[in-house]
């Protein structure tokens, strides 16, 4: 082994060693001269018998061509953010996306090449997965879209949506987090003519950018090592609705892919030459504006013209007046009824509060808060208090007037009572602290996690103590 590589091994071996990043580095000779345990779990091997070792002896299925470490060996070839497949020792295939860098001696000289890398295999499976569930739920795409409101607005954004669903142009959907634009999507597609085809949704935010474009165009067999023959989400929605959410999150070479499709009306798998004609309506949906879009580049302006022929722009929860007091009784009915609790009416003061909220997090987070109350402060027939995760969000607070601080609880030590035990003592005191407690809180969930005790502790040293708690009426029985 060359002296330098082995003085750069001996400094950041036990680096590697720490890190939960598979890492391998091979000699001049090709052979492997570091390989920790996160390579050893993914290629089926262990460190010792990798150790020493060619690559092509590891991988007798690959050839020198393949193999990204041999290349950049022998012509000093970076390899970043390489996507591979290759079967491992087990006989498993695994997907591999992984940066290859040629190493130098201080004279420019290639001394060896170290790898560095991360499994996709488990994403690739749940996309295999994803893909399954989308055709086994074509037929949900076919059930009435109900989009509760009463405001003005939204219901004019209704009615555009209607129309729009009786063409096939592209449509642009913009609104922050959870105003609803996927459900304004499926509204389209269930009123248009292609209701009875496959509606497919994908967040383009949420798969990694080097298999975002095999996923939407799908591949060939032989497009690079382990590929198969593969349809994407485009052929899967065929004659149907493609909906991209988060497009402001595509690369922007996926998007121009995306353009000549809008264009030509036809597209090409990964690794073929062949075009395939297309046929589904897209529908794109953002939650950043179009002058913002613009503005940082995110979105090329020529595919931007292209989809925005179609235009919604959704309000926020905030703008839609008495719409958070319909929807947050239809969220109570929903569910009551999927969780069996007895709950029917959302008492005035809730009411109030959640109409002088401003819900950051728009429909999505009305819909959290209700089901967590629910669940967290049931008493009785009616919903009299409101959980809401106020952490994080003090910037939306600024106009939202606080309930105030309450007075700190007495907890000097009580005169000693002569003539009684001190364990009588200390529970005199106790049920002191938890009557106090109670009383400025609104809901036993809230005065547990104030005395740092789980709930149904709180519930038990009540019954002990003869504690009666009804709204906000607290008593000693």
């Amino acid at each position: 082994m060359d002296p330098e590589l082995r003085d750069a091994l001996a400094m950041f071996a036990g680096f590697f060693d720490a890190v939960r990043t598979p890492v391998a580095v091979i000699d001049v000779h090709g052979r492997y001269v570091y390989y920790n345990e996160e390579s050893a779990v993914i290629d089926g091997y262990t460190c010792e018998e990798a150790l020493g070792q060619h690559v092509l002896s590891v991988y007798p299925e690959m050839t020198a061509a393949d193999s990204t470490m041999l290349q950049s060996l022998y012509t000093g070839k970076e390899y970043r953010s390489n996507y591979q497949v290759y079967v491992n020792a087990a006989g498993k295939k695994v997907h591999y996306v992984h940066t290859t860098l040629p190493l130098t001696s201080r004279d420019g000289r290639i001394i060896g090449v170290i790898e560095m890398g991360r499994n996709l295999s488990l994403i690739h499976q749940m996309n295999d997965t994803l893909m399954d569930l989308q055709g086994q739920l074509q037929g949900r795409g076919k059930a009435d879209v109900r989009i509760v409101t009463d405001d003005p607005g939204m219901l004019s954004l209704i009615e555009q949506a209607r129309r729009l669903a009786q063409t096939s142009v592209p449509v642009l959907i913009y609104g922050e987090t959870g105003t609803g634009k996927e459900l304004f999507a499926r509204l389209i597609h269930r009123h248009s003519s292609r209701a009875d085809a496959p509606f497919v949704a994908v967040n383009c935010a949420a798969i990694p950018e080097n298999l975002l474009e095999s996923t939407l165009f799908g591949t060939v067999r032989g497009a690079f090592t382990g590929a198969e023959d593969r349809r994407g989400l485009l052929e899967e929605a065929r004659h149907g609705t493609l909906f991209l959410d988060e497009i402001n999150s595509m690369p922007l070479s996926v998007q121009g892919k995306l353009l000549r499709v809008l264009q030509e009306d036809t597209f090409t798998r990964v690794g073929s030459s062949r075009e395939e004609r297309h046929d589904a309506r897209f529908i794109a949906a953002s939650n950043e504006s179009l002058p913002s879009m613009m503005r940082n580049h995110r979105v090329r302006r020529d595919l931007l013209y292209r989809l925005n022929v179609g235009y919604l722009k959704l309000p926020p929860l905030r703008e839609r007046g008495e719409d958070v007091v319909l929807l947050a009784r239809h969220f109570l009915a929903r569910h009551c009824a999927r969780h069996g609790l007895s709950i029917t009416s959302i008492s005035d003061a809730v009411l109030e509060r959640l109409r002088r909220y401003p819900w950051p997090g728009n429909v999505r987070m009305l819909d959290n808060a209700i089901l967590r109350s629910l669940i967290l402060c049931e008493t009785g027939d009616e919903l009299d208090f409101i959980l809401l995760d106020d952490a994080g969000d003090e910037d939306v607070w600024q106009n939202e007037p606080r309930r105030a601080p309450a007075a700190p609880l007495t907890t000097h030590l009580p005169v000693p009572m002569p003539g009684r035990s001190i364990e009588e003592q200390v529970d005199a005191y106790e049920k002191a602290l938890l009557m106090a407690v109670l009383r400025q809180t609104e809901c036993l969930s809230e005065a547990a996690r104030l005395c740092h005790m789980p709930r149904t502790t709180l519930q038990y040293k009540m019954r002990k103590y003869g504690i009666r708690y009804a709204h906000s009426v607290i008593d000693d029985a």
